[in-house]
């Protein structure tokens, strides 16, 4: 599982792969993409919190790096996925969701915001944003409102 072979790679290695692994999503088919995030969502478990931080924190910095139309596009096929499969999240312990958000807030201002952006704008766009917004941790929304 790629998470695995990330989650034992130092930053400066890690970072390069993801970002041509964000890259490679935008070029796949919608199938190809749930089965990517199905996969996410069914072994991030098999991952130490502290690894899956880092992986986390690199994936947030590769797509900062790319466009806004890009990021929607990624942030959108993740939050779909989560609509149409809420128990995905279902595992999610708010220790971990509170650590992921401490990543976030850790980006510099103008990542934070332009993420954050893309995120909001990618649930507005869902044909049910207030399932995806009422899942959201207190935390996130804090972040958000800095």
């Amino acid at each position: 599982n790629i998470l695995i072979i990330l989650s034992n790679l130092p930053s400066g290695l890690r970072s390069p792969i993801i970002k041509s692994r964000l890259n490679e999503f935008l070029t796949f088919d919608t199938g190809e993409k749930r089965e990517i995030i199905q996969n996410v969502f069914a072994n991030y478990g098999k991952i130490g919190n502290q690894a899956l931080l880092n992986i986390f924190d690199s994936w947030l910095n590769s797509l900062a790096d790319m466009k806004s139309s890009e990021i929607n596009t990624i942030f959108y096929s993740y939050i779909i996925e989560i609509s149409l499969n809420p128990s995905l999240i279902d595992s999610f312990k708010q220790d971990l969701v509170i650590s992921l958000t401490r990543v976030l807030d850790r980006l510099s201002t103008h990542k934070k915001i332009k993420l954050l952006d893309c995120f909001f704008e990618s649930v507005l766009n869902t044909p049910n944003p207030k399932l995806i917004l009422g899942v959201l941790p207190p935390t996130l929304i804090e972040v958000f409102d800095e």
